[in-house]
């Protein structure tokens, strides 16, 4: 069957107009790409909201235009709920605000300690409503403060947090990347808590939100630091380093990260994971929850300051059963941290939910208690596949 012509021209130049319907220049819209929120003094106005908005004239410093001022200008609004933020600060960002680009949330400390239950409530509820968005918790400083670090290598500070976190889950693994939409999961959740990763400022100085910041070889800088641990909505504790990665053994979340272990009398010899898959297993027994863990590493061999002959089939399994033992020490200890605070991070008790049902139905009221006195039964698998290029040692002349 054939189309008039003159249809499908009245049809394009439909989509042309009302393509354009929305049309807006850069310069009239007020683009949110971070948001911090700040516990405030006021009880009657309790949040302090700031908006991280884009400056266009800023980011063109960076053509050959030039441009004027920072890539971003942050406003600060004292309000009784986000929502209320959200309108209250028409009144001193001087252009239509557009969210739709947020990019991460940071969380101030003493407010994540207050309790986080129903903070989320204005990200999931309304029409155009986002929970594929970042959050992270303002470590030792406001969140106001961690979004005002004026950065060398990055446009904005949002865009640091983001590349930071990404890369250390990548590169080592005590932090991860956690949205909107799994920390409202673990919230409504009966058998899991939230796990948020934090961000700090290292080298803070005054300096820290001036462009005087470029003017040094140690400038303030934002950190990728730990992650914090959450118990019935409310942080309790920190996680850092060695056992902060641990964590991120347990839900596999690590990519690759470097473990080293002690060779010969004063040296190392560092073994890269690059492959971690975990399993978490429930049974019970006599009444009470046994927890397995199992944990399948594939590494290999980096460097070492050692004289060793890797190509050693049992050197190699030598090296296995170190990096197995140790890794099981660290695990045991991040395991034995969350059962303390009675905080099951990890998401054992939803394990349990789905393999137990009927006993969970009859205990799960009581899951913090049962959680902090499981026995945990863990096994560790390293499997070393390559040792590298060289395989003996520099000699000494």
């Amino acid at each position: 069957m054939k189309i008039n012509s003159s249809l499908l021209w009245i049809a394009a130049i439909c989509l042309l107009i009302s393509g354009c319907s929305n049309y807006r220049e850069l310069n009239q819209l007020g683009v949110i790409t971070g948001m911090g929120i700040d516990q405030n003094d006021d009880p009657e106005q309790p949040y302090r909201v700031t908006y991280q908005v884009i400056n266009p004239s800023g980011i063109s410093q960076t053509g050959s235009s030039g441009g004027q001022g920072l890539a971003i200008i942050n406003y600060t609004i004292t309000a009784r709920t986000l929502q209320e933020a959200f309108g209250k600060e028409s009144a001193v960002i001087p252009r239509e605000n557009m969210i739709s680009h947020l990019s991460l949330i940071a969380i101030d400390e003493e407010l994540a300690r207050n309790g986080i239950d129903l903070l989320f409530d204005a990200f999931d509820r309304g029409k155009g409503a986002r929970t594929s968005i970042p959050i992270f918790i303002a470590r030792g400083k406001t969140a106001e403060d961690v979004l005002s670090v004026i950065e060398p290598l990055e446009i904005t500070p949002g865009k640091n947090i983001l590349s930071t976190t990404k890369n250390n889950q990548q590169m080592y693994g005590s932090s991860s990347e956690v949205l909107v939409y799994d920390a409202i999961s673990a919230l409504l959740s009966e058998g899991k808590d939230v796990l948020l990763p934090g961000i700090s400022i290292r080298n803070d100085s005054k300096k820290a939100k001036q462009t005087s910041n470029f003017e040094t070889t140690t400038p303030a800088i934002l950190e990728s630091k730990g992650l914090a641990i959450f118990r019935k909505g409310k942080l309790v504790r920190w996680l850092d380093g060695e056992t902060a990665r641990a964590a991120n053994f347990v839900t596999s979340e690590i990519n690759r990260t470097p473990v080293v272990l002690p060779c010969g009398d004063k040296g190392n010899v560092t073994i890269n994971a690059i492959g971690v898959k975990s399993k978490i297993k429930t049974e019970i027994h006599h009444e009470q929850p046994v927890i397995h863990t199992s944990l399948n590493v594939m590494a290999e061999t980096v460097d070492t300051s050692c004289e060793l002959d890797l190509s050693n089939p049992k050197l190699l399994k030598e090296f296995e059963k170190k990096m197995e033992n140790k890794l099981k020490k660290q695990i045991k200890k991040s395991i034995s941290i969350a059962q303390k605070e009675k905080a099951d991070i990890f998401g054992f008790g939803d394990a349990l939910s789905r393999t137990n049902p009927d006993y969970w139905r009859q205990h799960k009221k009581d899951w913090d208690n049962l959680f902090s006195d499981a026995q945990i039964s863990m096994k560790v698998k390293v499997n070393v596949i390559n040792s590298g290029i060289r395989m003996e040692p520099y000699e000494p002349k």
